[in-house]
């Protein structure tokens, strides 16, 4: 037995002893102020995120860990070979494409710290493919706030920003007098991901004012060699309850796999996302969904959208199959909800009437929804006033992950709106169903 797993054992059997009360709950990091491309209502290019929406105390982590999963000897191995990335065995090994990138040596190992009176942060290293990086830090603070807001940026030498980060994943460890989170953070580049001297700066915010609380700069060098994307042009056209679904093409890249899907003009339904997009090689290996980072980004046109997969890029293969049978659907003059922040009540909603319990005070609001149980995730992603104008806001949740109630928070900017405000969804639990297999390659 591997040392990786004789740990993960002797882990297991000491949580095992203790009753686990009174579990600390904490919102995750939500990355991301929603900006209008244009004055009117337009959809910008935005980036949509796996939710986690809450981190739990570390021994239920890892017992959720050790009992759901086994680790590979392989990637035990590939894992301790390298200094300080023992808590991320979790995250990366639920995700097939990080796992095999490590597995193959991809991986570049930074172990750089920096730090200030306050707290610790450690770059371990990163993963990238053509445009995008995946970052691994661990950040020991003695002084925190859960209302405190991160940024996360990639700096070049000149100290110009080159990325901001699109996603933001964290668990946390607690002791008396600090907290240790372990930190995956993504970031996509315009162009191709900058090779050379880089500096990878982390900035902690006061979540009412924006103030800057603290600062760090962490010089490093990206020496990774770039992975070519392999593309599959696609265009096939799938049609589920009526509503047409186009696949353009499907490209696989050493970190994420990205589906490129239209939604037709006509469907009457407003289709948020897929519940069960895989990938199928030969083998029946299924490749799902990634559980951290971004998993899907708008476009310029509104109705197409890149949805992201785990990676298969490491794994030889012969036959690939696309399937999907479960979609998030509504009909779309249901997908919105109205509220009057001067009358404090919710004008208008779909019929299901999930939402309720709306709060203001002042400049931040609150509103509470009812959605599945384990499954939450932000349901806005701009406010709109009675003109169509977007209101700048920033929102975050916070949830039982054993409960069906989510409360969303929102902080609208100092500027004057008209009420009422719009709310577009971007997430709602409705569905349409239908069994579609296309194949890949």
């Amino acid at each position: 037995m591997f040392d990786e797993e004789k740990d993960l054992k002797k882990w297991k059997e000491e949580i095992e002893k203790k009753e686990v009360q009174d579990v600390q709950l904490e919102t995750a990091i939500l990355e991301g102020f929603r900006q209008a491309k244009e004055k009117k209502v337009k959809k910008q290019r935005r980036f949509m995120k796996r939710s986690i929406w809450t981190t739990v105390a570390a021994a239920i982590l890892l017992l959720t860990f050790i009992t759901s999963i086994r680790v590979s000897p392989a990637f035990a191995n590939a894992v301790a070979s390298i200094p300080g990335m023992a808590r991320f065995v979790e995250t990366i090994q639920s995700d097939k494409g990080l796992q095999l990138a490590i597995e193959n040596e991809h991986f570049q190992q930074i172990g750089v710290s920096k730090e200030t009176e306050n707290m610790k942060v450690t770059l371990e290293g990163f993963i990238t493919d053509e445009t995008t990086m995946v970052a691994f830090l661990t950040i020991d603070e003695k002084r925190f706030s859960p209302e405190s807001r991160p940024e996360f940026r990639i700096l070049n030498l000149e100290g110009d920003v080159v990325s901001k980060s699109r996603s933001i994943g964290a668990s946390f460890e607690y002791t008396d007098t600090q907290r240790i989170a372990t930190t995956e953070v993504e970031f996509e580049f315009v162009e191709t991901v900058p090779s050379g001297e880089l500096i990878l700066e982390y900035e902690v915010q006061e979540a009412g004012d924006g103030e800057t609380i603290e600062i760090i700069q962490i010089p490093f060098e990206n020496t990774l060699q770039p992975i070519k994307k392999e593309q599959f042009i696609i265009n096939e056209t799938a049609v589920v309850e009526g509503q047409k679904i186009h696949i353009r093409s499907v490209t696989i890249g050493s970190l994420k796999t990205a589906v490129e899907v239209e939604f037709d003009e006509e469907n009457t339904k407003k289709i948020f996302g897929f519940e069960d997009l895989t990938l199928i090689d030969d083998t029946g290996e299924v490749w799902s969904s990634i559980n951290n980072g971004v998993i899907a980004r708008e476009t310029d046109n509104p109705n197409v959208m890149f949805y992201y997969l785990q990676s298969n890029y490491f794994k030889e293969t012969n036959h690939l199959t696309l399937t999907f049978s479960k979609l998030m659907a509504m009909d779309k003059d249901e997908a919105f909800v109205v509220i009057d922040t001067d009358k404090k009540r919710i004008i208008r909603q779909p019929p299901l009437n999930l939402f309720s319990n709306l709060t203001v005070n002042g400049s931040f609001i609150e509103i509470e929804m009812k959605s599945e149980k384990g499954v939450h995730r932000d349901p806005f992603t701009i406010l709109l006033d009675a003109d169509g104008n977007e209101v700048e806001s920033n929102s975050q949740g916070s949830i039982n992950p054993f409960e069906k109630d989510m409360t969303i928070h929102f902080q609208i900017s100092g500027e004057q709106y008209k009420n009422p405000l719009t709310l577009p969804l971007s997430f709602y639990p409705s569905y349409i169903n239908g069994n579609v297999s296309i194949t890949i390659k």
